[in-house]
């Protein structure tokens, strides 16, 4: 599905920055790919590379058997609206839209019908665990509520693999085990999941996880026992809140 080969990336300026040197990565249809690395170590460049976000300096990219160097910005665009879902860390969401009309909006730009627009949108929100929440707008959702708008709405054109960066960043353990765990039932069906993270716990739910390294890929290994999602999800569900263990420490200390 994803093929780089000898993929470099320099940024001119007052002087040039090499974000990626001789990147050689193929990822196949139905993995669940993490990839780490410290602030300036490629890996913000290489999503956007494999995202159609930006062009590589040298190096081929090749996508569902495509040469991406020779398409043109109109079929680069309908790439990143039919082939990519993009998740981000800050949701990227319109304030004044409700739920339905953000996930709505990669249809609108494929010409779907108002219907068909509809259909899938509630299809998806309930995917993602938010029938209830359809008419909201982001204000009126948790952190973690708009965030799995975000990811219904990378949903919505059935891309065949999911770009993540950093999708748990913003969002406190639980809200992001419940994305995780998104992701893992959206991998169990098929979907290729390909995420940006900092944190080794989220890395962990990964079936492969590739680290960078001032440009590089300094390693590639597979993930012989990823984290079971459910299996987290529920761990942290059944701990008790911060503020109950004080109570409790409190209680106990004048019995």
């Amino acid at each position: 599905m994803i093929s780089l080969g000898g993929v470099s990336k320099v940024y001119e300026g007052a002087y040039e920055v090499h974000a990626l040197r001789d990147v050689h990565l193929e990822i196949e249809a139905g993995e669940y790919v993490a990839v780490m690395g410290p602030s300036g170590s490629g890996k913000s460049t290489l999503m956007n590379i494999i995202g159609c976000l930006d062009r590589p300096t040298s190096g081929s990219y090749v996508l569902d058997g495509r040469e991406v160097a020779g398409l043109s910005d109109d079929q680069l665009a309908q790439v990143r609206n039919q082939v990519i879902g993009f998740v981000f860390q800050t949701f990227n969401l319109l304030a004044r839209q409700t739920a339905l009309r953000n996930v709505e909006l990669p249809m609108v730009y494929r010409g779907a019908s108002p219907a068909e627009r509809r259909r899938r949108a509630l299809e998806v929100l309930e995917q993602v665990g938010l029938a209830d929440r359809v008419h909201h707008r982001p204000t009126q959702l948790s952190g973690g509520q708009q965030q799995r708008v975000a990811v219904a709405r990378a949903l919505v054109g059935q891309p065949a693999f999911v770009l993540a960066d950093e999708p748990t960043g913003n969002l406190d353990s639980r809200s992001g085990q419940e994305v995780m765990t998104i992701f893992g039932r959206l991998n169990r069906a098929g979907i290729t999941i390909l995420l940006v993270t900092h944190d080794e716990r989220i890395a962990a739910h990964a079936k492969r996880v590739i680290r960078l390294m001032d440009g590089r890929i300094v390693s590639d290994e597979r993930n012989p026992e990823p984290l079971d999602p459910e299996t987290e999800l529920q761990r942290l569900v059944s701990q008790p809140a911060a503020g109950a263990v004080a109570s409790a420490g409190a209680g106990g200390g004048s019995a």
